[in-house]
């Protein structure tokens, strides 16, 4: 399934590989910033692969681009392991902006990114849009709570970077956006089952069944 696949890619491209490349150029004796620098490169190019592949501009996508520059940037001027290390709060800020700014348009973003990972429910998805305001609501208010957490997601990392030794941080980052992602899933859920929609969206053999 894509959804496996590009959970595999995200797992080995993004987390595996940058892990292994730090630690493993540590050992050999490298210095913090360059052990860092290195390890960036496999998230630089999946994020440059991204926005090619969507052929339009993604703001998403470039803000992750433009944190990881920067923070290599000031990491490199300054010798500063640590502006590295916090680099993925400056992520994890702009998706929060982007989230909750997304309120302003007719769908929000929660909503269009859920649908774009489960093509095969879109039409569901769209109808239920269309025709149930508790559904619209409840992804309107699924939307500011990803907002708000990724705005703690982004402090816990930038107190993680500053008040962690240098060779731990790395091993925490995956840690903290798997303790985010299972986060994110709980009001999504909550939210989806009170307005009634959830079976249909998520189980619909389950919703035809409790139909009949």
């Amino acid at each position: 399934m894509p959804a496996t696949r590009n959970g595999r890619w995200l797992l080995v491209v993004d987390i595996a590989i940058p892990l292994a490349l730090y630690y493993g150029l540590r050992a050999l004796g490298v210095n913090d910033v360059t052990a860092l620098l290195v390890g960036t490169v496999p998230n630089l190019i999946s994020a440059g692969i991204s926005i090619a592949r969507r052929r339009r501009t993604d703001l998403l996508g470039v803000a992750v681009l433009v944190s990881m520059i920067g923070s290599a940037i000031v990491a490199v001027v300054g010798g500063d392991a640590r502006a590295l290390l916090v680099r993925n709060a400056w992520i994890s800020l702009p998706f929060a902006g982007i989230t909750l700014w997304s309120l302003r348009h007719p769908q929000p973003l929660c909503y269009t990114i859920t649908k774009a990972m489960m093509p095969r429910r879109a039409a569901v998805m769209d109808r239920l849009w269309e025709e149930n305001p508790r559904f619209r609501l409840a992804w309107r208010k699924i939307t500011v709570m990803w907002g708000i957490l990724s705005v703690v997601d982004a402090i816990v990392r930038v107190v993680a970077s500053y008040a962690l030794p240098i060779d731990v941080v790395p091993a925490t980052d995956p840690v903290i956006t798997v303790a985010t992602i299972v986060a994110l899933q709980i009001p999504t859920q909550v939210l989806l089952r009170r307005s009634g929609t959830f079976h249909e969206v998520f189980a619909p053999r389950r919703a035809a069944a409790l139909r009949r």
